[in-house]
C-alpha cells in the first residue's frame, strides 16, 4: 500500500476558524483520535480542555499543544466517575468562560473473547467507561451549553454498532448503546440549539488497536485480515477521524443531528 493513499493533513491547512472563539472538551485526549482532535479543534480557533485518565499523558499532550501556540488545558479525569466528569466540565468553564463543544472520545476495549467466557467485572468496566462515561459527559455538558444558547456534542461510537465479527460483546454492547443515547439526546435538544451526533470508526491506527494486535499469535495475519475487511484496504489515521469529528462539531454540519457517521473505509457497505 502506498502512503499516497493517506491524505496529508497539511493539504487541508487552508481551512481556518471553524471553531473560532469556541470552548471544547475532548476526553481520551492523551493520544490517538482524542489528541488528534484536540489539536485540530485548537488549530481551528477553539480553546480546548484535554481530559484523560492518564494524568501524566494528558499533561504531556497539553504541553506539546501549548508549545505549538494553542490554547489548551489538561485535566486528569476518569469518565466512569461522575464527580470527575462534573469537575472536568467546571474546570473548562472556569478557565475558558463556557462550553460549546464536547467530544466524548474516551473508551476502552475488550480482548477478543467468546461471550460465555467474558468476566463480569470486565464487562461492567467497559460499560462504565464507554457508555456511562459518555452519559456523564452529556449530562453535565448540556446545561452549560444551554447557557450559551446551544452547542455540539460528538460521541465516539464504533463500526461495531453496525457490523461485527463476534468476540467483543462488552465493547459492541457499549457502542451500540452510545448510538441509542446519541439519538435520544439529539431529539431532546433539537429545538434548543444543541446538535448531537456520533462517529463510528472502523480500524484506526491507534494504541487501542496496537493493544489488540499484541494479543494475536500472528500480528501480520491479523493486520492483513483487517485490511481485507476494509474496502479502502488500510487502517485510517487519527487525523482522518479528527476531521470527521470537526465536521460534526462545526457549522459545516449545521443541519445534521442524531446520526452515526461511519468512518470505516467502506466496511459496512460490503
Amino acid at each position: 500500500m502506498s502512503d499516497a493513499t493517506v491524505p496529508d493533513p497539511a493539504a487541508l491547512a487552508g481551512v481556518h476558524g471553524l471553531l473560532a472563539d469556541k470552548v471544547a472538551i475532548v476526553t481520551g485526549a492523551a493520544s490517538g483520535i482524542g489528541l488528534a482532535t484536540a489539536r485540530l479543534f485548537a488549530r481551528q480557533g477553539a480553546s480546548v480542555a484535554l481530559a484523560d485518565v492518564d494524568a501524566d499523558g494528558v499533561r504531556r499532550a497539553a504541553a506539546t499543544l501549548s508549545e505549538e501556540g494553542l490554547d489548551v488545558l489538561a485535566v486528569a479525569c476518569d469518565v466512569a466517575v461522575e464527580a470527575q466528569v462534573e469537575q472536568l466540565i467546571d474546570a473548562a468553564v472556569q478557565r475558558f468562560g463556557g462550553l460549546d463543544v464536547l467530544f466524548n472520545n474516551a473508551g476502552i476495549e475488550q480482548p477478543v473473547t467468546p461471550t460465555h467466557e467474558v468476566d463480569a467485572d470486565l464487562f461492567a468496566r467497559v460499560i462504565d467507561v464507554n457508555l456511562k462515561g459518555t452519559f456523564f459527559g452529556c449530562k453535565h455538558a448540556v446545561p452549560r451549553m444551554l447557557e450559551r444558547g446551544g452547542g455540539t456534542i460528538v460521541n465516539n461510537s464504533s463500526v461495531s454498532a453496525f457490523a461485527n465479527v463476534g468476540g467483543n460483546v462488552s465493547y459492541a454492547s457499549s457502542k451500540g448503546a452510545v448510538m441509542s443515547l446519541t439519538r435520544v439526546l439529539a431529539l431532546e435538544h433539537a429545538r434548543s440549539g444543541i446538535r448531537v451526533n456520533a462517529i463510528n470508526p472502523g480500524v484506526i491506527d491507534t494504541a487501542m488497536n496496537e493493544r489488540n494486535l499484541s494479543l494475536a499469535d500472528d500480528v501480520e495475519t491479523v493486520r492483513a485480515r483487517w485490511a481485507a475487511a476494509t474496502p479502502l484496504g488500510r487502517m485510517a489515521t487519527p487525523d482522518e477521524v479528527a476531521w470527521t469529528v470537526l465536521f460534526l462539531a462545526s457549522p459545516m454540519s449545521s443541519f445534521t443531528t442524531g446520526v452515526g457517521l461511519l468512518v470505516d473505509g467502506g466496511r459496512v457497505a460490503t
